[in-house]
């Protein structure tokens, strides 16, 4: 009886096993995973689990990887192997973690070196960890990347024709080794190389492996009369950071196009503190026939307390760069007797009679930013004489008689389209013209008209003009756009307590641009303004990127320890860089929580910022989480936590720093060298 028993259980364990293995072709992912692991460590038959190995479920491929590593031996050691190429991060860790266990079976130690270069950040840290748990260095790894990209560029640059060798060009110069700036500099000569694509590509890899000996050859390219390739040197003499480009970068943004011009302030403003820089930036500020370029120079110049000169930008008025001059000198920050002197000069300009509407417009800004308030009275004085006339544009085209005949080429059908509109037109105005709800599309005041009206309303509350707000109240539920924003922008400038709570409701506008002047508006009120900015960024979450971003822009410059939690919450998708550069300004220790969080997300977006961040609040309980993205893939991530972990003193990692002496990136290796020797332990030592 005993003997039948045993029997009849071998035969049921046998029939479970049968129906568990049945479950191995089952539908559902989950059912399919649970079959894996019930095959166990001791099954002698490997063939379902090659198969489950490359299942179509992360779920199942995550059971195989778990299986294997229970199983240990040559086979599984091979399996595991193959899976850290997983496009799953869950099954690479698994898999890493077997092969850790793994460290007598040959194939282990070189499968996780070879795998390191391919993984995503969360196989790259998990494959660190386990070369670590077997005794063996980062540094391989390191170095077998670093070995398999210089041989990977080389060859895609060799290559014949195709895509891939600009891609190829700029990465040869993030390695910023010697041979890699002899293979570049020829391709940035227009003699010998024809393609425009790849110059400009091998322009911005000279730029990245920061050899000063190439600024003359990216100085040439500025030259070439092609933009493209201007925009590409200027961009890669700005990551070279040698001052002595400035003198080059001066003349492309004076006398390029528009974007060269912009991309010459742009490599200026990267460049390091030094005298010629910052007169660089007035050259461009005062020359160029770009607004918004002017306004850009100008401001860094005077960031850099460079004292540019009032008088070339006065003698511009009157000529067709006058738009571009005023928006530089209203960026200069000149004192005030000087201020009123320009004043002077200006308020002639509002004059309908003196100028294009581009002049006037600018000249009204320019005003508002001069800050001298003896232009406030003329300058409320002209926007209210514009407002009548726009008033009685509208009125006028309201209370116009319409037409009852079809126009010419309306007479087939064009009578119902006529009915249409004769049927949802406003009546004539009724009380204040500001009350006046009518469509954008339907209003008779010209664009450059509202430009002008909005800009003056701005300037006549930044002057603090007699009687601006009662002026200003007027115009915050305008139909056009620029009026409200200028509105807005005016009353938050005028300070109390009544015009910052109209200036709050240009927060919930239907147009973007009102929004962004109201939040500008009121972050620079400071502390003052930032509760209703954190109101609207707590309810910002799904908003379009750009407003979060302004949010988070607006709050930082309020200033206000209190927004902590409304930035926390813009720690996501592209306004995460802005909300993490927010929380470092803002300098309040509550801010290391949330940027802890966003760094363990897993998140692209921030990460960098995040790391700086963490560093300037020198949050050193953050080390680890700042030390675990050593082994990103993305390099500059890299170089980002290894100077903060310099900064930090974090001693912990340094020997993930060492590793980092032989990462691919020269920016990275330059980061690791000087991290470590801010350790306590001090500097490295030379490499055997």
């Amino acid at each position: 009886m005993p003997t039948r028993n045993l029997l009849l259980a071998a035969l049921l364990a046998a029939l479970v096993a049968c129906g568990r293995r049945g479950d191995l072709d089952a539908a559902d992912p989950e059912r399919r995973a649970a079959a894996v692991r019930a095959l166990g460590s001791g099954d002698a038959d490997l063939r379902p689990l090659l198969v489950a190995q490359r299942d179509a479920s992360a779920l199942v491929r995550r059971a195989a990887a778990e299986v294997f590593a229970a199983r240990g031996g040559p086979a599984a050691a091979d399996a595991l192997g193959k899976l850290l190429s997983d496009p799953d991060p869950g099954v690479v860790s698994i898999a890493a973690r077997g092969l850790a266990g793994m460290a007598t079976v040959p194939r282990a130690k070189a499968d996780l070196l070879a795998a390191y270069a391919g993984a995503s950040p969360a196989g790259r840290a998990a494959i660190a960890d386990a070369l670590e748990a077997i005794g063996t260095s980062l540094r391989e790894a390191v170095d077998t990347e670093s070995r398999l990209l210089w041989e990977r560029n080389l060859a895609a640059l060799a290559a014949e024709g195709g895509a891939e060798r600009g891609g190829a060009a700029e990465e040869l110069g993030v390695s910023g080794r010697a041979e890699a700036v002899t293979r570049l500099l020829p391709l940035v000569d227009p003699n010998r190389n024809p393609d425009r694509a790849l110059a400009a590509a091998a322009a911005r890899g000279l730029g990245e492996a920061g050899d000063w000996s190439a600024r003359g050859h990216l100085e040439m390219l500025l030259r070439e009369g092609d933009a493209g390739l201007a925009e590409a040197a200027a961009a890669a003499l700005g990551r070279l950071g040698d001052p002595g480009a400035a003198d080059a970068l001066a003349r492309a943004g004076t006398g390029g196009s528009a974007g060269v011009a912009a991309a010459a302030v742009e490599a200026l403003v990267l460049l390091p503190e030094a005298p010629e820089v910052a007169l660089a930036l007035c050259e461009v500020s005062y020359r160029t026939s770009d607004p918004a370029v002017a306004a850009r120079a100008a401001r860094h110049a005077r960031l850099r307390e460079a004292e540019c000169p009032e008088r070339p930008f006065l003698a511009r008025i009157g000529t067709p760069g006058a738009p571009a001059a005023l928006a530089g000198l209203a960026e200069l920050g000149l004192p005030p007797a000087a201020a009123e002197a320009a004043a002077a000069r200006l308020l002639p300009l509002l004059d309908p009679a003196r100028g294009d509407a581009a002049t006037r417009i600018a000249a009204a800004r320019a005003l508002g930013r001069l800050g001298a308030p003896s232009a406030g009275a003329p300058v409320k004085e002209r926007a209210a004489a514009l407002a009548g006339r726009m008033r009685d544009a509208r009125a006028r085209w309201i209370a116009a008689p319409l037409p009852t005949a079809p126009a010419p080429g309306f007479e087939r059908g064009g009578e119902q389209r006529l009915a249409a509109v004769l049927a949802h037109a406003p009546g004539p105005p009724q009380g204040a013209a500001g009350a006046l709800e009518f469509p954008e599309w339907m209003d008779a005041v010209p664009p450059q008209a509202a430009d002008e009206l909005g800009a003056l309303l701005a300037a006549a509350g930044r002057l603090r003009a007699p009687g601006a707000e009662a002026l200003l109240r007027g115009f915050v539920e305008d139909p056009a756009a620029a009026v409200r924003g200028g509105a807005v922008e005016g009353l938050a400038a005028l300070g109390s307590d009544a015009a910052i709570g109209a200036a709050t409701r240009g927060l919930e506008d239907r147009d973007l641009a009102v929004r962004t002047s109201a939040a500008r508006a009121l972050a620079a009120l400071g502390p003052r303004g930032a509760p209703p900015l954190a109101r609207a960024a707590e309810r910002a979450r799904g908003a379009e990127p750009a407003w979060r971003i302004t949010l988070a822009r607006a709050l930082s410059d309020a200033g206000a320890a209190e927004a902590v939690p409304a930035l926390a919450g813009l720690l996501e998708g592209p306004s995460a860089p802005a909300a993490a550069i927010a929380l470092a300004r803002l300098g309040a220790p509550a801010a290391r929580e949330p940027l802890v969080a966003l760094l363990a997300s897993g998140s692209g977006a921030g990460q960098v910022e995040a790391i700086e961040a963490l560093a300037t609040l020198a949050a050193r309980d953050a080390g680890d989480a700042i030390a675990a993205h050593l082994t990103s893939d993305r390099p500059e991530v890299r170089a980002a936590a290894a100077r903060a972990l310099g900064r930090i003193r974090h001693e912990p990692a340094s020997a993930r720093l060492e590793a980092l002496r032989s990462d691919y990136a020269a920016r990275v290796r330059r980061a690791a060298i000087e991290a470590l020797a801010k350790l306590p332990a001090g500097a490295p030592r030379p490499r055997r």
